[in-house]
C-alpha cells in the first residue's frame, strides 16, 4: 500500500505541483484546500505525512497543526511546512513544534521530493 500524504494548501497550482513532483515516489497525495478540509481528511484516515502551508484562509497553519495533533490519526504524523512567509521565526517555531521539515516557496522540485522521500523512508 502506498504511503498517504496530505497536502494542506489553498493554492491549487501548488497542490498540482506537489502531485506532479511526488508521483515518482508512488505516494497517494490527498488535497485539502483549507483547515476544514484538512480536519475532515484526518478524521477519516491516517496519513504518513502532512505537507502544511502556513497561510491558509481563516486559520494559521501553526494553529491547524496543533488542532490536527488532537486527532489520533495525526497525533504523531510528521509535518513538513511549506510557506512563502519569509519570517525566520517560523522556522524556529516549526522546529519547536516538532515539524519534520521546512521549505520556503518557491521551493525546488528536487528539494521537495528529497525531504518527502527522507521523511517517509523511501528511495529518491
Amino acid at each position: 500500500m502506498s504511503p498517504k500524504v496530505l497536502i494542506v494548501e489553498d493554492d491549487s497550482t501548488t497542490r498540482r505541483l506537489v502531485h506532479f513532483v511526488l508521483k515518482p515516489l508512488e505516494v497517494d497525495v490527498i488535497d485539502a484546500a483549507n483547515a476544514t478540509e484538512a480536519k475532515a481528511a484526518v478524521q477519516q484516515q491516517a496519513f504518513q505525512l502532512i505537507l502544511m502551508d502556513l497561510n491558509l484562509p481563516g486559520m494559521d497553519g501553526f494553529l491547524l497543526i496543533e488542532l490536527l495533533r488532537e486527532h489520533e490519526h495525526a497525533a504523531t504524523t510528521p509535518v513538513i511546512v511549506l510557506t512563502a512567509r519569509s519570517n525566520p521565526a517560523d522556522t524556529s517555531r516549526a522546529q519547536q513544534m516538532g515539524c519534520a521539515g521546512f521549505l520556503y516557496k518557491p521551493f525546488g522540485t528536487q528539494a521537495l521530493r528529497s525531504i518527502v522521500a527522507r521523511t517517509l523512508g523511501l528511495p529518491e
